[in-house]
């Protein structure tokens, strides 16, 4: 719930940020401006690789756990809430990093 919330509220001030900024450096970018491209691409495939892993190490966790859910009211529930924080939490991270940096 904290993750998609991070990402909820910090997601639009990240991109309206960046769009600024690419918006005024115009066709010829500075070199910090560019560096601050390269960053937003290399976060992006950074963050969907550790979302995979953690996805995979969650999903496998869970299907450990199915026989001891299979006791309780709601088996499956759980697991798949975990599953996906899980996931969610890399890009998260990040959002909530880039938009405290990015308010300076």
């Amino acid at each position: 719930m904290i993750e998609t919330n991070a990402i909820m509220l910090g997601a639009p001030f990240v991109i309206g940020a960046r769009m600024m900024q690419m918006a005024m450096a115009g066709p010829q970018p500075s070199e910090k401006e560019r560096r601050e491209t390269q960053r937003m691409v290399a976060e992006k495939v950074a963050a969907a690789q550790q979302s995979a892993l953690a996805f995979n190490q969650a999903m496998f966790k869970a299907a450990m756990d199915v026989p001891l859910a299979m006791m309780s009211a709601n088996p499956l529930a759980k697991s798949m809430d975990t599953v996906a924080s899980a996931a969610i939490k890399p890009y998260s991270k990040r959002v909530r990093a880039n938009r405290k940096r990015l308010s300076k």
